[in-house]
């Protein structure tokens, strides 16, 4: 099985690469939603750091309980389903094997950290409790009688041996009909990936796909979304900020590859091409071409700044000169030679 993933910068347009992957018929696509799992924080790459690599007999244990909230909260309930109907309502039975490989022992008990996660509410709440007890000289309450202290302290070895069987039964489970291609989002992140792809037994095929900071920009002041800044001069802060921060990685080319999200649009044919070498995809396969991806489309969602009277343009000025860099170079491509099937919605989505 060979996996497919996006190591997104937000708002680069990385669904419109999944998108066209999922066109292919040999492809399993679960990419309707992010899987951060294993970067985020209280993630697998924080458990490696707390048991392996600063192990400390109180934090590593709290970082193995932390990551077993954060799975909790990914798997979802019945009111609100997240990861486990995509892992064949395997993820939390996978996740809760994985813990129990990774402890050496567990005991009742607990210490400061347990009551700061459960947050000043509880903490005073108790205490105020404890205080009105001892004033009637009756037992103080233990505040976590049920409380279980975990302690964990594997190899480096270990840690990957039972991490990269954890990600394989995971993955197994999501393409239960044995697709030869599984394509799943935002599984590695952007930055410390070849720290992240250790965590796999599978061959990962990685795409980081950028985009243009004025689109950016004006998709986010159109949407009025506040997950990156709309003042400019905060915006470009936090654009290369977001590029540039960072130890700078070597990456293997031939499983991780750099891509314009513009260029999916203004050189389909090429991009297409160089996409299906790079991941040994047949050209045969792509039965739904344009049912997803759709170039004439998409090409809606470029060069917003300049379809809409929204009212920056000193703003743009000062994006063009502050990331110069990263411009994407539309005066050197045209509109009237995009692929795709006509569309009559011209507006930005």
């Amino acid at each position: 099985m060979k996996i497919i993933t996006c190591a997104s910068l937000l708002a680069s347009g990385s669904i419109a690469l999944t998108d066209l992957v999922a066109e292919y018929s040999n492809v399993k696509d679960i990419t309707e939603y992010e899987f951060r799992f294993l970067h985020d924080l209280d993630g697998v790459y924080d458990l490696e750091h707390h048991l392996v690599h600063a192990h400390n007999r109180h934090n590593s244990g709290h970082a193995l309980k932390r990551f077993e909230k954060l799975s909790r909260f990914n798997a979802g309930t019945s009111f609100n389903a997240r990861y486990e109907p995509y892992f064949n309502n395997q993820y939390m039975k996978l996740t809760e094997e994985y813990i129990e490989k990774l402890l050496d022992s567990k005991y009742n008990g607990w210490w400061f950290y347990d009551i700061y996660d459960k947050g000043n509410l509880y903490y005073y709440s108790v205490q105020l409790i404890n205080k009105f007890l001892q004033k009637t000289k009756l037992t103080k309450r233990d505040i976590l009688s049920k409380e279980v202290t975990y302690c964990s302290h594997p190899s480096e070895e270990k840690f990957l041996e039972c991490t990269r069987e954890y990600v394989s039964k995971l993955m197994r489970a999501a393409n239960k009909e044995n697709a030869p291609f599984f394509e799943i989002d935002q599984i590695v992140p952007s930055q410390n990936l070849n720290q992240v792809l250790r965590y796999f037994e599978d061959e990962v095929f990685v795409f980081i796909v950028d985009r243009d900071p004025r689109d950016i920009f004006s998709n986010r002041k159109f949407s009025r979304s506040r997950v990156c800044p709309l003042e400019v001069n905060a915006f470009c802060d936090w654009y290369n900020y977001t590029r540039e921060s960072g130890s700078p990685e070597i990456y293997d080319e031939t499983h991780v590859k750099k891509i314009h999200f513009e260029d999916l649009i203004y050189n389909y044919d090429k991009s297409v091409s160089e996409i299906e070498a790079f991941l040994g995809l047949d050209k045969a396969d792509h039965v739904n071409q344009f049912k997803k991806l759709n170039p004439r489309h998409s090409m809606n969602n470029t060069q917003i700044w300049t379809k809409h009277d929204l009212g920056f343009e000193e703003d743009i000025k000062i994006i063009e000169e502050r990331c110069a860099k990263y411009l994407y170079p539309f005066e050197k491509v045209k509109d009237n030679e995009i692929p795709g099937v006509a569309v009559k919605d011209n507006s930005t989505f």
